[in-house]
């Protein structure tokens, strides 16, 4: 039998699916997951072919390394830089499970997007869409090669290309199925995700849909700031007052981007970056968060001069101040 587009556990599934009687076939329920590498072309251009092939190949495995610790999820094709998953050919499990298993996958992927860095460059990141719906299954001949089809999976495509680089959305079909039946003392949702409310997105050959994207949690502390001592001098006093990491950021517009792919413990922002204040920035994220976050990201505004007209006007944006004059005063940063 011709070799077929399969990665993963593919003796199992092959003699699940992938025999010459196999006819076309409905599956009912099926959780989809489409995969995009943001700016892969862009990464593609003056690279020799060697290093594209051998980082897809990085990229490959993986993918197929997570995919491979759930029974029920199956890579299907890797088709340029998208990949296309599914949960549910088998009936294993339950729709919920099939759902909650996907979105695992989805963070574990996006916890280690450091990992895309090293492969790729920092530029790149990934998008991840996730739907549930049914699809058809079968073989297509000259060449033979086994083929899903149906529209759920132009669904999951549509929501990854909704995504923030760095963030997955699930539709609101698949979000009933992950909360059904959930422990919310157990729920991943607690611990590593966050998900925003249902906004109704018109999507491009679906129609008006509801989209709720799903925001990593970081255990970290965003330092923005464009002196590089000073963030260093922030990152030592965070270091001593919470015993967590920070990320450096000295530039306030790569620093909003984190805050909309990411929910930090807290956020220092700087009050200027090139005789520009940081208001109009910090205003617009609130704008968005409005939005997109059901929860508030916690900011404290950071400036060596804080009078009263400062904090009247960044009152209803920040969540406190630091004078860095007293920086190492740590009763006055928040718990």
């Amino acid at each position: 039998m011709e070799s077929l587009p399969f990665q993963g556990n593919t003796k199992r599934f092959s003699e699940e699916f992938y025999t010459e009687d196999h006819h076309p076939t409905n599956h009912k329920d099926v959780c989809i997951c489409m995969i995009d590498i943001v700016n892969f072309s862009k990464w593609c251009n003056n690279k020799e072919p060697e290093t594209i092939f051998d980082t897809m190949t990085a990229y490959n495995t993986f993918l197929s390394e997570y995919i491979s610790e759930f029974d029920d999820l199956r890579k299907i094709e890797l088709v340029g830089d998208s990949v296309l998953i599914v949960a549910g050919f088998n009936d294993a499990y339950a729709v919920n499970i099939r759902v909650k298993n996907m979105i695992a996958l989805s963070t574990q992927i996006l916890s280690n997007i450091e990992t895309i860095y090293s492969m790729f460059d920092s530029d790149t990141s990934l998008r991840i869409g996730v739907h549930v719906g049914d699809i058809y299954s079968g073989f297509i001949e000259n060449p033979r090669k086994f083929q899903l089809f149906g529209n759920s999976i132009n669904v999951a495509s549509r929501l990854e290309q909704f995504s923030l680089p760095g963030t997955f959305t699930i539709s609101e079909t698949a979000h009933r199925f992950y909360i059904d039946k959930m422990d919310p003392s157990e729920s991943i949702l607690n611990e590593t995700l966050h998900f925003g409310p249902p906004l109704i997105t018109y999507l491009k050959g679906v129609g008006n849909m509801g989209c709720i994207t799903g925001y990593l949690k970081k255990n970290k502390v965003l330092i923005s700031d464009d002196d590089e001592l000073c963030m260093l001098t922030l990152r030592r006093v965070v270091d001593l007052k919470y015993n967590i990491d920070s990320i450096l950021i000295n530039d306030i517009n790569t620093a909003i981007e984190h805050m909309k792919k990411y929910q930090f413990k807290l956020c220092i922002i700087d009050i200027y970056f090139a005789n520009i204040t940081s208001f109009c920035n910090l205003r617009e994220f609130r704008n968005w968060e409005h939005i997109h976050r059901r929860s508030k990201q916690k900011i404290i505004l950071a400036s060596s001069s804080i009078n009263t007209d400062t904090m009247q006007l960044y009152d209803d944006i920040v969540d406190g101040f630091m004078n860095k004059k007293d920086l190492f005063n740590l009763d006055k940063l928040p718990d």
